[in-house]
């Protein structure tokens, strides 16, 4: 796995309709725009924003866990519109064994348009064709539906449930855990 390409530098991503690039901190009110609704934070660790402060705070996280490391996150941003309607990420990184996970959000208005499958397929590309990832996974809560269903169309496989894995406001969730394998994905490129 070859994360020091990754640590240098976070590189952008384009796609037919999107724009994969770092977040920043002028991207807060765009951020806040799609991150205050609570609908889409049903099924996922952080809060809803309440501010615009809270978007600029969480944007200032992000950027920590970056410097250190710890996840690297991009903004998807509709390129027709020119703002940032929702983000995706790489976390979780086992150099030991090539394996990573990903995550994404997306705009409840582009919810149905195949936004976050365009994005992960991008990322999913960068992760084994530059990375040398093996193995990428993505976790939804069980009832997370539509997450569920962007797994199905990046043709990952389903593994099982892990039982209360995670505590969403105070509430213990199950989640469905999915993945893709490099080889799985160059064969799936090969028949294109």
């Amino acid at each position: 796995m070859n994360t020091d390409l990754l640590f240098s530098s976070q590189p952008v991503f384009e796609t037919g309709r999107l724009l994969l690039r770092k977040l920043e901190c002028s991207d807060a009110e765009d951020f806040f725009d799609f991150s205050r609704d609570p609908m889409l934070t049903e099924h996922v660790r952080w809060d809803y924003h309440h501010s615009i402060e809270d978007a600029r705070a969480f944007l200032n996280s992000l950027d920590c866990h970056f410097q250190t490391g710890h996840s690297f996150n991009w903004g998807i941003v509709d390129k027709a519109a020119g703002k940032v309607i929702g983000r995706i990420c790489l976390f979780g990184f086992d150099e030991d064994h090539d394996r990573a996970e990903m995550g994404y959000a997306v705009s409840r208005t582009y919810w149905n348009r195949g936004i976050a499958t365009e994005a992960s397929r991008a990322l999913i590309k960068y992760g084994f064709m530059e990375l040398g990832l093996n193995r990428i996974e993505a976790r939804c809560n069980e009832a997370n539906f539509g997450s569920e269903k962007v797994m199905q169309n990046l043709g990952m496989t389903f593994e099982g449930l892990i039982r209360e894995q995670l505590k969403i406001r105070n509430e213990y969730k199950n989640q469905k855990l999915y993945s893709i394998l490099r080889r799985e994905f160059l064969s799936e490129l090969n028949q294109e």
